[in-house]
């Protein structure tokens, strides 16, 4: 409810966020503003804000109305699922333990796609569950709609299908045609043409060079996220004790999760999914108590509140502030060209249309859907303007070191601290946690500049990071 009243309040924080958002007007413009789709991540969640952009418009804080929404549903179906696989009461203390976790007051106001998975993943582990308990042929169809859905919004989606092949055994199912057609085949099915679109656009020296660097044993830093994130679900958790089939159902989709995400990079957020199985468990040691275990539930709820309250206050005014603020300069100076060195999320809120550099243009042209000019770096389109707006960030300091040998002979100078969401700063792995992110907007008189310098800040328009935007 805080969320929704201060949803207009909210910005894209995340670097991911501009990511999403920045695609997401790409495909509801057909290619002719945002940033093309790259296949850094499945497409459903993009495609759904984009879908809401062309109703609403383009719109930062739609990325977060989609979090609420999923969030919103995440906890009726956490519910449901700890319902059906134990009783009402687990189910009930599992959602207060779930909402006051800092996993989920993070990610239920975030522009990012892990409430939008969280959800799916769990729809899917529940209407799985009710299939082999009930073996009615609806649940097997949902379950494999959810699970395609959850395939199509995160890489580690496909986990699941290996889970399914191993939980039968745990409650002493078989494998029916039911569940080998409708929650394997089908979803399988139609995952492929988008895997082979993937693979012809990325090749596999490009998939190999983009994720293999990120390979490695990160089981050890995925646990460290379980215990600072959700620290009262993991420790209670520790304490249940297994010893029926539902139990080992759940023990064994952790395990899977877990084993296979610990293989990938140590990013926070790809944990969340696991937090909704631990749930069932910590839940469970806390209904033990019988008379008192309410007390107990509400008790443990306040202390997550404490534990998180940072987390559930913050938002920050500072990329749409940037937006605004390069806006006005732009207007009041007739600027046609602003060169923005900054994350995406940032560069969503500055009004304009992202240009395509000739270093890009494979990117731009694919699929035929953009149809802007490409720009060129022996082309120096700054040179008939008057004036320049320049957005440095001190996040790219190779860049940013370069466009500051010309800042003094700026004729406005102006600048913003960007203070992160404390998730951030509680991350140690995070190489830019406790990095201050100062950002400086400057407006160049080009007639004052001579050859070489402005040549240097066309140039910089073509670094990785950085981009050109025409008004």
């Amino acid at each position: 409810m805080l969320n929704i009243l201060n949803l207009k309040n909210l910005t894209l924080i995340d670097w991911d966020e501009g990511v999403y958002a920045l695609q997401a007007e790409w495909l509801a413009s057909n290619g002719n503003e945002g940033k093309p789709f790259n296949f850094q991540t499945p497409p459903l969640f993009q495609i759904t804000i984009a879908l809401f952009f062309k109703l609403i418009g383009y719109n930062g804080w739609v990325l977060n109305l989609i979090s609420i929404i999923f969030s919103c549903l995440t906890i009726y179906i956490t519910f449901l699922l700890g319902k059906k696989i134990y009783n009402d009461t687990i189910g009930l203390i599992s959602v207060f333990l779930f909402i006051s976790s800092e996993y989920f007051l993070f990610f239920s106001k975030s522009g990012l796609s892990d409430a939008t998975f969280a959800f799916f993943f769990i729809s899917a582990i529940y209407f799985f569950y009710r299939s082999l308990e009930e073996n009615r042929k609806l649940h097997y169809i949902l379950c494999g709609f959810f699970t395609t859905l959850t395939c199509y919004t995160k890489y580690t989606g496909p986990v699941l299908f290996l889970f399914y092949l191993f939980a039968p055994l745990f409650l002493r199912k078989k494998n029916n045609k039911y569940l080998i057609l409708y929650t394997l085949l089908i979803p399988i099915l139609i995952l492929v043409p988008y895997y082979i679109i993937f693979l012809k656009f990325l090749t596999l020296s490009g998939i190999k060079q983009r994720y293999g660097k990120l390979l490695g044993l990160h089981h050890l830093k995925h646990l460290y996220y379980l215990f600072r994130f959700a620290p009262i679900i993991l420790t209670l958790s520790i304490f249940h004790r297994i010893k029926e089939k539902k139990d080992y159902f759940i023990l064994s989709l952790i395990a899977i999760f877990f084993i296979i995400l610990g293989f990938y990079h140590h990013y926070f957020r790809l944990s969340y999914p696991l937090i909704l199985l631990f749930l069932l468990f910590s839940a469970c040691v806390v209904a033990r108590w019988k008379k008192i275990r309410y007390y107990i539930t509400a008790m443990l709820f306040f202390m997550s509140i404490i534990i998180a309250y940072d987390t559930m206050l913050y938002h920050s005014p500072i990329p749409s502030a940037l937006g605004k603020k390069i806006d006005y300069l732009s207007k009041f100076f007739k600027i046609n060209y602003i060169l923005a060195i900054a994350p995406p999320n940032i560069l969503f809120y500055i009004p304009g249309n992202i240009m395509a550099t000739e270093n890009s243009v494979i990117t731009y042209k694919f699929m035929q859907l953009d149809k802007r000019e490409t720009i060129r770096k022996d082309d120096n389109l700054f040179k008939n303007e008057r004036y320049v707006l320049v957005l440095s960030s001190n996040i790219f300091p190779q860049i940013d070191e370069k466009i500051s040998k010309l800042t003094s002979q700026a004729i406005i100078k102006d600048s913003l601290e960007f203070v992160d969401a404390p998730i951030y700063y509680k991350d140690p792995f995070n190489e830019l946690g406790t990095k201050r992110q100062i950002y400086k907007i400057y407006v160049f008189e080009l007639i004052k500049l001579g050859s070489p310098e402005l040549d240097t800040l066309w140039k910089c328009g073509f670094y990785p990071g950085v981009v050109i935007i025409k008004r």
